[in-house]
């Protein structure tokens, strides 16, 4: 009785260790997915800054898979949303300043996710090896 009440448990936390790593992992995608976004907004942003010049066409994304033809009228700032609500103007300079601190701090969240998952796999691998254990 008192294995079996023990199994259970190891059951348990077993399930909830995995709960905790399938969440990780979803975290983990979303950040790293946001910082593929990052690298390619700042090779645009170098791109504007080394290559463009004023009324030169190009495309503007407007959403989904569709895009419109649109003349450039500045090439020295952007619109940078903060938040969803706000949107401040900076220079291209500081606009690349601030993408680069974003992107340290994606990689710093990543690195963090890495261990926490890296952690529960560890854990989950021992909790199954007991498991292994006692069926065999």
């Amino acid at each position: 009785m008192e294995n079996n009440q023990n199994f259970e448990k190891q059951l348990q936390q077993f399930r909830y260790l995995k709960e905790q790593r399938d969440m990780f992992q979803g975290q983990f995608e979303i950040v790293n997915a946001s910082l593929g976004n990052l690298y390619t907004t700042k090779k645009t942003l170098d791109n504007l800054q080394d290559g463009i010049d004023e009324n030169d066409e190009i495309l503007i994304p407007i959403g989904g898979i569709v895009s419109i033809r649109g003349a450039v009228k500045d090439t020295k700032k952007v619109l940078v949303s903060i938040t969803q609500d706000i949107v401040i103007e900076k220079t291209t300079e500081e606009s690349i300043e601030f993408i680069d601190k974003l992107m340290k701090q994606h990689n710093e969240q990543l690195k963090f996710l890495k261990e926490r998952i890296q952690t529960l796999d560890y854990n989950l691998q021992g909790i199954n090896q007991m498991f292994q254990g006692k069926m065999g």
